[in-house]
């Protein structure tokens, strides 16, 4: 018999079990297999000739066996892919170079009914009679990429950072909203351990807090806490957990790292502690001192000492209207949204502050060096926040000398004021330059720390407070984004 008329041969057989192709025809237990297997077999010769199919590829591609013996390969095949398939086949046959590792492709076929079926082939070359021949067994995955596009449309459309680790943290997914906001791509970071990615270098704190939770999770708990994160253009407070996934033994597949973004909330919690503690103790105290001179005066109208005491009255009304204004500002900081970001002269608003507190503290000195043409992302309140730290630092001692050091990193300006001061006391400090709480017993006395504070806080950056080297006073430092 030719090859010719073996194909037509074939091209007549009407049952697919009975092509006299098939490899295993003396075999009945063989038989049976092939026709009741799952997965569906299918079998084409060096021109793309189908030349066997079992039943199986009906329940997966609609079409009887019998239908598609003789009939080209390329009937399954979408037509965006029929060059691609008919070039990796011919350069193979030319070549013995495969395009392709046949083993596990992933493939759209093209069902009875026209539309496509997503299809994982394992694909075999054997001989029959001397021909060539490849057999492909088919397994219909549609349900599994149902569930990963289900995955993918909660995975990355969520507000929060999420991810997927291996048990020992390192990174296996990240969703798209937590690279956009460090401006990464996936490679940046699949392969890593978490704590070694770019959101945890904001400091040691970060880091470790990712550590821990690694290991805990890894023991079987769930973990949170808040931490600060590194952005592209700020850093973020996120309520951070890590949640371990096992399987049907119990045993640990999987940690799932989430994070969601709470800096406006903790800004706003901030504020409110602050106006908590202006109206239980520095408001409650001047009322006090109010009530108490009032009722002196009332006693003693014809007294000389009256007159002192009215004063005193007089100095903490005073007391009050400042601590108004200030409170005034610090709601204005933090309450107003959609303010207009632009690029800020550092150098140009520091030369503006100091001209001014020189005119207001002759007996000091104030110099400015370093990088002072660097330009941050802010508004007209650098100044509020730049006044307030080198004034701060002027009013504490006679005669200070105040030091200002502006440093321009590739993220960041970070402006340092060394004063020659007594230094900012812990009840001021907490806070603002920890995360200690703010008590009753622990506060500052101003509301001006507080209201740079905010302020910083909502540019997305932060302080750093420290003595100066030599022992004599201390450095704040404030780090702004920098213009990109």
């Amino acid at each position: 018999m030719t090859d010719g008329d073996r194909k037509r041969e074939r091209s007549r057989s009407t049952d697919a079990l009975e092509s006299p192709l098939y490899p295993f025809e003396e075999g009945e237990f063989f038989r049976q297999l092939v026709a009741n297997t799952s997965e569906g077999l299918l079998t084409i010769d060096e021109e793309s000739t189908i030349v066997f199919a079992n039943p199986a590829i009906e329940s997966i591609l609609g079409y009887d066996p019998a239908e598609l013996i003789g009939s080209s390969k390329m009937t399954l095949i979408p037509d965006r892919l029929q060059p691609a398939h008919a070039a990796g086949l011919e350069k193979y046959l030319r070549t013995g170079e495969k395009h392709i590792d046949w083993d596990g492709i992933e493939l759209p076929a093209v069902h009875k009914h026209g539309h496509e079926v997503p299809v994982l082939v394992s694909l075999r070359e054997h001989t029959h009679d001397g021909e060539r021949l490849f057999t492909g067994l088919f397994r219909d995955i549609s349900d599994r990429k149902a569930r990963e596009r289900r995955f993918e449309a909660v995975f990355n459309n969520t507000y929060h950072f999420t991810g997927l680790l291996d048990p020992d943290g390192t990174v296996l997914e990240v969703n798209e909203t937590a690279l956009a906001f460090a401006g990464l791509e996936r490679d940046d970071v699949v392969g890593k351990p978490i704590w070694d990615t770019y959101w945890f270098q904001f400091g040691d704190e970060s880091r470790e807090t990712a550590l821990e939770g690694v290991e805990r999770a890894g023991e079987g708990e769930l973990f949170r806490d808040e931490i600060r994160v590194r952005g592209n253009d700020r850093t973020a407070i996120i309520d951070f957990s890590i949640r371990p996934i096992t399987d049907e033994r119990g045993e640990i597949q999987l940690l799932v790292p989430e994070g969601r973004d709470v800096t406006p909330l903790k800004l706003r919690e901030q504020h409110l502690r602050v106006l908590h503690r202006l109206l239980r103790h520095n408001l409650r105290n001047e009322l006090n001192v109010i009530g108490g001179y009032a009722e002196t005066l009332l006693a003693e109208l014809t007294d000389e000492a009256h007159r002192e005491e009215a004063a005193e009255i007089a100095a903490a009304a005073e007391s009050l209207i400042e601590l108004n204004e200030s409170a005034k500002e610090l709601a204005d900081a933090t309450l107003e949204d959609g303010r207009l970001r632009t690029p800020v002269a550092v150098g140009d608003v520091l030369e503006t502050v100091v001209d001014d507190l020189r005119d207001r503290y002759p007996a000091s000195t104030v110099t400015i060096t370093g990088a002072t043409d660097a330009v941050v992302l802010g508004d007209d309140r650098v100044a509020t926040v730049l006044d307030e730290l080198v004034q701060n630092a002027i009013v504490h001692t006679d005669e200070s000398v105040v030091e200002i050091v502006v440093d321009e990193g590739t993220e960041t300006v970070s402006v340092h004021v060394h004063d020659t001061g007594p230094g900012i006391p812990a009840s001021e400090r907490a806070g603002i330059f920890n995360d200690e709480p703010v008590t009753q017993v622990r506060h500052g006395n101003g509301l001006g720390l507080w209201l740079a504070s905010l302020i910083v806080d909502d540019y997305g950056g932060y302080f750093d407070y420290a003595p100066r080297d030599d022992g004599e006073g201390s450095c704040v430092t404030v780090h702004l984004p920098r213009t990109q």
